[in-house]
């Protein structure tokens, strides 16, 4: 159960379906970043370093960071359990608990944690809430400790022709939609991690921007992800009876169309933003 207002689920369905997508979006994602932990980041981890990976969803990063650092002390939190895999099939040092960041975190876990990692939080925050949710994962670190943060610009978001027959009109319609409806949560993040790591007391911030889809062979995989998440969305909201939200036998025909525009060569593009920074000693 969620500690209380979760806002992502007011927008995505937290099941094994979306759990499976946030997985393959999470690799996808990774590999057009090109590492897990920028290497000023990783350079703190060391065989019993504590990492906390907040917004951990279905634990993919604890997950992937576990195989190189079996010794490491993992914690996962989280506003809801309800993506969280089963303990059993977790790595022995990874464990999951509850959390809402936009909460003073509990005094216990102040200075706790040499790395402190979020990704893709956007969905769950409004435009008030970076700010304190940022100092307050801040006082998780140990001085001297990195904190990492990526998030997408998904303002920008393109679908583009592949190919010089490649349609796009499906796949843009419905991503212009999504986008009109997220518009309020993703606005913010990308553009403010830095200086509101700077004002939370952090220091040697950096950022970098990728482009999504910049491995080419993830291109048609990470338009595909994008494109489950934007209807399932849809049908969430038509479920719901939404005001504006389409009916349902319109959605499905728009949805035929959008992978038709993917099977031909429509792909995605938006700008990956990564940000990290350093607790002083």
């Amino acid at each position: 159960m969620p500690l209380f207002r979760d806002t992502y689920a007011e927008n995505m369905q937290r099941d094994s379906t979306e759990a499976q997508r946030l997985d393959e979006q999470f690799d996808l994602l990774s590999e057009n970043i090109g590492y897990l932990l920028h290497p000023s980041v990783r350079a703190k981890m060391h065989p019993h370093a504590r990492v906390a990976d907040i917004a951990t969803g279905t634990a993919a990063f604890l997950r992937d960071l576990a195989h190189d650092w079996p010794n490491a002390i993992l914690h996962g939190y989280d506003i809801s359990t309800s993506l969280y895999p089963p303990s059993r099939t977790l790595p022995e040092n990874v464990t999951l608990y509850l959390l809402d960041a936009r909460k003073d975190v509990p005094v216990n876990l102040y200075e706790q944690y040499d790395i402190v990692h979020v990704r893709l939080i956007a969905a769950g925050l409004t435009a008030s809430e970076w700010g304190r949710t940022i100092r307050n994962l801040a006082r998780l670190l140990k001085p001297g400790g990195a904190m990492q943060w990526e998030e997408c610009d998904f303002t920008n978001v393109r679908h583009l022709p592949g190919r010089p027959e490649s349609t796009t009109d499906a796949a843009s319609t419905m991503g212009l939609m999504y986008m009109t409806a997220m518009k309020p949560c993703f606005d913010y993040g990308w553009n403010r991690l830095a200086a509101d790591m700077r004002t939370a007391g952090l220091v040697n911030v950096h950022t970098e921007a990728v482009s999504a889809g910049r491995v080419y062979d993830t291109r048609a995989r990470l338009t595909a992800n994008g494109m489950r998440a934007m209807f399932a969305w849809a049908r969430l909201h038509s479920a719901r009876g939404t005001q504006g939200a389409l009916p349902m036998q319109q959605i499905d025909e728009l949805e035929q169309k959008a992978y038709a525009d993917i099977q031909s060569g429509c792909y995605v593009t938006y700008d990956i933003h990564v940000a990290w920074g350093f607790r002083p000693e």
